[in-house]
């Protein structure tokens, strides 16, 4: 048996008993995690947080690296079936920074891949704070920038893969003073951005999403509205605890949210979660939908690329269980 079907039939085996409990929603690969530093052709400090998509029959990743002067970097993973025998390119996909490209000094990383006219988002880093990037590619070897859609202080952003109200829209969360909430935006062009809406609050207090959110992958169509999966961020004493929740937006208005998760579905529980560059991390940025199987692939602890899988209609059915806006 392979990996993908050794960790499928591990994976959902919990589920065949019936009704899927909220907290097991989510099961993990027995191979997390799936990507360290120790498999980079290089020498390299830490890798996480992936964009994730399907190319030429393979799972196609796109790390966000670190090396060891601590500057960051976007490199391209394939693999046969999504859990090992990764090959990741030497070189990064947005190679060649131009002198006047002074938003990517400090690096760039975090990204986001949506397949629509094979666009993708990242997050481009200098002393002028952290903005959003919008690059293109054919072939996942090699990208062209395209601008700047977003300045500083602006990360997590993704792109819907079709036009709604021909429009192209994006999640993003910009950063005013202290609040980090998740905005959307649309553009007729993929360079001119607006119409903003505030689409999910930080929710304060003591919610587990309280001090900041941000989105996660891209935003999955299904016959319910638009499921987006976010990460909320809650404060410990000084230290910060990230978990995934849900969010189910209207199909045709995706700044008018359906259901939200009032509790999380994922948390970091596994000890290359708990531990790490920093610890008690899980940051979903990449999915796939296989058939009914959500396949979330995330960064754990700012060290490492980890993958869990959900069946769809579990996360959806979730929606409906009491106790659930």
């Amino acid at each position: 048996m392979d990996s993908r079907g050794e960790h499928a039939s591990r994976g959902n085996a919990h589920r065949k008993r019936g009704r899927t409990p909220i907290m097991e929603l989510f099961a993990r690969c027995p191979q997390n995690p799936i990507i360290t530093s120790r498999h980079l052709p290089f020498k390299g400090a830490s890798v996480y947080n992936p964009g994730a998509t399907e190319h030429d029959g393979e799972v196609v990743l796109l790390l966000w690296v670190e090396d060891r002067k601590g500057f960051s970097n976007i490199h391209v993973a394939r693999s046969r079936n999504g859990v090992d025998g990764w090959r990741i390119e030497p070189e990064p996909i947005l190679a060649d920074v131009l002198p006047d490209l002074g938003y990517e000094s400090l690096g760039c990383g975090d990204a986001r891949v949506t397949y629509v006219q094979e666009d993708n988002c990242y997050v481009a880093y200098s002393q002028l704070g952290p903005s959003v990037g919008l690059a293109k590619s054919r072939d996942l070897a090699k990208a062209d920038r395209l601008c700047l859609i977003f300045g500083p202080n602006n990360k997590d952003t993704c792109m819907f893969p079709s036009k709604l109200q021909d429009h192209w829209v994006v999640v993003h969360r910009p950063t005013v003073g202290e609040l980090e909430h998740i905005w959307t935006a649309s553009s007729p062009d993929l360079i001119n951005w607006g119409s903003p809406h505030a689409v999910l609050h930080e929710r304060g207090g003591p919610w587990w999403d309280g001090l900041k959110v941000g989105a996660g992958p891209p935003p999955i169509l299904t016959d319910q509205g638009w499921l987006l999966i976010y990460h909320g961020v809650k404060a410990f004493s000084g230290n910060l605890i990230y978990r995934a929740g849900l969010a189910l937006l209207d199909r045709e208005k995706p700044h008018k949210v359906l259901a939200r998760t009032p509790g999380w579905v994922f948390a970091p529980e596994a000890p290359y979660e708990v531990n790490g560059v920093i610890p008690n991390i899980v940051l979903p940025t990449g999915a796939l939908l296989r058939g009914e199987e959500l396949w979330m692939y995330y960064g754990a602890a700012d060290t490492s690329v980890c993958l869990a899988t959900a069946r769809l209609p579990d996360l959806l059915a979730a929606f409906q269980e009491e106790g659930w806006e």
